[in-house]
């Protein structure tokens, strides 16, 4: 009988160690967003989110990635606003969907242009594979945490052949260009894998991999076909109580488009991206942050891309 209540004090302490840990290594749905990102825990029922998304283009790489910054009389910039809701019907399952709604501004010496768009609509299923365990114990697994993502893209409209600033940079919509969440023109079915790895309950390690496959589409007037997509993600992820900081490299690219049933030479984009985080939950359930990225102005990092600064905000409620 002495002995049931060291027993208690055990299980209870071991509850305090496995629930509280266990939300700190939540790095899906506390760092960075994007590819194989998740809004909800996997405790969580539901979540809804709000973004706000502006990005200043400072210059372009041509097909040889050589950098050219703008000129003083030109500019390519966007201002978005970005929804996304989840639920999640069992706790290894995330079901979710996203849209925005953009105005991109791009001018030249001899041109202006504005365009408003309502952005594709994104939706996603993404399963906990693997869950990683909440507490490293000498004896205890030491597996990282495994997520699937499966998303389709679907568009809400057309697009044009040329991007707003006529023919001195890529197509909106496409890895290369600063208006990445509108219109596409195409269907897209995209698999995200994501691993991270939890060391100490303070610090974390990710890496995300993402293939898409776009289909033939002809919203320009012509047969056209976007080559397949690709994303590499690597993260490092710090949790200092509430506050989740973190930094990131990002590697996207496309191959060649075709219109007509003939590819186009040299069209096929490349961009590299380093990103920072912040954000802040509570324990009712709110969370904000934001998140900075930056395209390196320097020759042989992007392709046909155009070269850009990016900040996004967020307010975010889960339950």
């Amino acid at each position: 009988m002495q002995r049931a209540p060291r027993v208690i004090a055990a299980l209870a302490a071991t509850a305090v160690f496995a629930i509280g840990p266990r939300a700190q290594a939540c790095g899906s749905c506390r760092g960075p967003g994007g590819a194989g990102s998740a809004l909800t825990a996997p405790w969580q029922k539901w979540g809804v989110s709000l973004t706000q998304t502006m990005r200043l283009g400072h210059g372009i790489f041509d097909a040889d990635s050589a950098y050219r910054p703008f000129r003083a009389d030109s500019h390519d910039s966007v201002l978005e606003l970005g929804a996304a809701a989840a639920y999640r019907p069992i706790d290894a399952i995330e079901l979710g969907a996203t849209t925005a709604y953009g105005n991109v501004l791009v001018g030249g010496p001899s041109f202006r242009s504005s365009r408003v768009a309502l952005g594709d609509l994104g939706l996603r299923a993404r399963w906990e594979v693997l869950d990683e365990p909440a507490i490293d114990l000498p004896s205890g697994p030491r597996r990282p945490s495994l997520g699937l993502t499966l998303s389709l893209r679907l568009p809400t409209g057309t697009v044009d052949r040329a991007s707003d600033g006529g023919t001195s940079g890529p197509s909106p919509g496409t890895v290369g260009s600063t208006a990445t969440s509108q219109g596409l023109g195409t269907t897209e079915v995209a698999l995200a894998v994501d691993v991270r790895k939890t060391f100490a309950q303070k610090w974390q390690i990710g890496g995300v991999g993402e293939a898409a496959w776009r289909a033939p589409d002809d919203s320009i007037g012509l047969r056209r076909a976007l080559g397949p997509r690709g994303l590499l993600r690597a993260m490092f992820i710090y949790f200092v109580g509430d506050v989740t900081l973190g930094t990131f490299l990002d590697l996207a690219g496309e191959t060649d488009v075709s219109y007509g049933g003939r590819t186009s030479p040299s069209s096929s984009q490349r961009t590299i991206s380093l990103g920072a985080s912040a954000s802040l939950k509570t324990d009712v359930g709110f969370r904000s942050g934001l998140a900075l990225t930056f395209q390196p102005p320097i020759d042989g990092f992007s392709t046909n891309a155009v070269a850009a600064t990016g900040l996004t905000t967020f307010i975010a409620f889960t339950k």
